[in-house]
């Protein structure tokens, strides 16, 4: 049986969490406006698994582990916070370098790398775990069913698919990108320092 005051009020939680600005956000923002709206929409695609994953573990008490755990977690969090100066410090190296043309050849071949970008990024972020974790400690009955929690564990990729979708198509056109090469060096020594400074505080916290 579904419980579905638990679902909704976990979704508004869930949707003002994905929305607010960070690494992801960030990520797809880059490669909408950079390459094409295919591998944006597989960076996409690989953040909504990971997001469903933390939904998961958190739901199905799976987080206990990192819990009773701790330098598992310490350990997840210092190579999260690597990979996100590491990606801020290659977006750096780029800006000076002339934009290559956005074409429509190897889209297959770039779906699993993008893929893999967006399951790094999303990894790289393990408080994301423990913001699910808080929403469904204050929104899951007791005595949810199971059909309630694989609901919510759904809802959140569709939730993730629908918001970080909706910014990739957004920025992916002809206008953005043509704004994008415009100023190509500003913008992504903006995300550069901002992805850097993200990792730093990850990794001091």
């Amino acid at each position: 049986m579904f419980d579905t005051t638990a679902i909704l009020s976990a979704a508004v939680v869930c949707l003002a969490g994905v929305m607010s600005p960070g690494p992801n956000f960030v990520a797809v923002s880059h490669r909408a406006v950079s390459s094409s709206r295919f591998e944006a929409v597989a960076m996409v695609f690989g953040i909504a698994m990971i997001n469903s994953l933390w939904a998961a573990m958190a739901l199905f008490g799976l987080s206990l582990l990192v819990i009773t755990l701790p330098w598992m977690f310490w350990s997840i969090k210092l190579m999260g916070a690597a990979y996100l100066v590491w990606f801020g410090v290659q977006l750096l190296m780029r800006s000076g370098q002339p934009h290559k043309p956005r074409g429509k050849s190897g889209l297959l071949s770039s779906f699993p790398s993008s893929l893999r970008d967006g399951i790094a990024t999303n990894l790289a972020n393990p408080k994301s775990m423990a913001f699910y974790a808080s929403v469904f400690s204050g929104a899951v009955p007791t005595d949810a069913s199971i059909q309630t929690l694989l609901s919510m564990v759904v809802m959140v990729g569709v939730i993730s698919t629908l918001w970080y979708g909706s910014v990739a198509l957004a920025l992916s056109g002809d206008r953005m990108a043509a704004l994008y090469r415009q100023s190509k060096t500003v913008v992504e020594r903006i995300c550069g320092v901002f992805l850097i400074l993200l990792g730093g505080r990850q990794g001091l916290l």
